[in-house]
């Protein structure tokens, strides 16, 4: 039976052991059926009749102060998912690097570029992802961004509590419901809209004059506050990947035209989401174990994305691995809405890196530190490089 502080350390080791003696286990801590295979994981995500992301017991409804979009279902899923789609599609893609990305992520490097030595998952990939992110949304890429990441953060610690620490959710819903700046803005789009995200959450597919009200709009955008984030781990996954394999990292400096492809391969190798939570509307057979109505499954989208009898050579990062599709965003009617931002958030903030600062490494003495199960980071991206070679933006 695997323990919290087995899969919080490194999951992998204990994922390849169950994929292959108990795909569908139990995990007392965490009160969660662990689910490990592609198969298995992907019926999951896919087969919305025997599988709910409707969770009433999870701690995220309290510390959002209502539904997220991830455990919404049926019309309300549907009505404010179609609402945020259209911010978030490919075509969208370059005017937001263009306009917002590049120019974000070059005034960061200014910032840090004249130290010579910083944690970048700190101070570099947060940062950019939080202040791009945020003036997407809408909100003030100042004080809004730094509220949005806190608030990711925080909600990190949530997804990863399992209530360990009974005194951290509502210590987390006490935080997050100082959300004055926010509700601000949001009253302020409500009634004079523009083309931003939240604007488009409040008044799209709704009659003239009624735009959608508070509980389908505020729990929506605290729970982004992990989206808004998400694409810095990823970058700083990326980072941390080519680290460890230095040819790669030769490879990416001398044609960045195979970055897009070292973020996607990072992505699956160990992307920042590790498992997604559903529950079962039914007593049902999964990988050979009765699991009855009600039962909180863990689908380990981290597992699968290793899985032995779908890659070769899983453990191995290798961005020229033939592309295939792999589970990094989910997948089914919830898999996440906004890939093609996240990946090009991240691409963009490592291109900008690699442009200015071209001789970055890991810091002497750095040791990888990743952490957590259903959330996973990369650890602090402890890095130096040369002053008198950075480039100016």
């Amino acid at each position: 039976m695997p323990t919290l502080s087995e899969l919080e350390a490194d999951p992998h080791p204990v994922y390849a052991r169950l994929r292959v003696d108990e795909p569908v286990t139990w995990v007392p801590e965490a009160r969660q059926w662990l689910v490990t295979g592609w198969q298995d994981v992907h019926t999951v995500l896919t087969d919305v009749e025997r599988f709910t992301t409707d969770q009433p017991g999870s701690p995220m409804i309290g510390v959002c102060g209502g539904t997220p979009l991830l455990m919404r279902e049926g019309r309300s899923h549907r009505e404010v998912r179609r609402a945020l789609q259209p911010d978030f599609e490919p075509h969208r893609v370059a005017p937001f690097v263009d306009t917002i990305a590049r120019p974000v992520a070059h005034r960061v490097a200014d910032r840090i570029a004249p130290s010579a030595h910083t944690d970048l998952a700190a101070h570099y990939f947060e940062p950019v992802a939080a202040i791009t992110v945020t003036t997407l949304l809408g909100l003030d890429p100042g004080a809004g961004a730094d509220t949005v990441r806190h608030w990711g953060n925080l909600l990190t610690a949530v997804a990863n509590n399992f209530g360990r620490d009974p005194e951290l959710d509502g210590a987390v819903a006490t935080e997050m419901a100082q959300d004055t700046a926010v509700v601000e803005v949001v009253e302020r789009l409500r009634a004079e809209p523009d083309g931003s995200v939240i604007a488009h959450l409040l008044h799209a597919n709704r009659p003239r004059g009624r735009p959608r009200p508070d509980p389908d709009v505020l729990p929506v955008l605290k729970h982004l506050a992990l989206s808004a984030i998400e694409p810095g781990w990823l970058a700083g996954w990326t980072l941390a990947a080519l680290w460890s394999a230095p040819g790669h990292l030769a490879e990416v400096r001398a044609d960045r035209t195979l970055l897009g492809a070292a973020v996607h391969e990072a992505l699956r190798w160990s992307g920042p989401v590790g498992v997604l939570g559903r529950r079962t509307t039914r007593a049902l057979t999964l990988g050979g174990r009765e699991l009855p109505a009600d039962s909180v499954i863990a689908a380990a989208i981290a597992s699968a994305n290793r899985d032995e009898t779908v890659f070769t050579e899983p453990d191995r990062f290798d961005p020229h691995r033939d592309l295939r599709t792999h589970l990094g965003f989910g997948t089914g009617p919830h898999r996440c809405p906004a890939p093609p931002v996240v990946t090009a958030l991240a691409h963009t903030a490592l291109d900008v890196l690699l442009d200015r600062m071209p001789d970055v490494r890991p810091a002497p003495g750095w040791q990888p530190a990743p952490h957590g199960w259903k959330l996973r980071l990369p650890g602090p991206l402890d890095a130096v490089w040369d002053v008198s070679l950075t480039k100016a933006s």
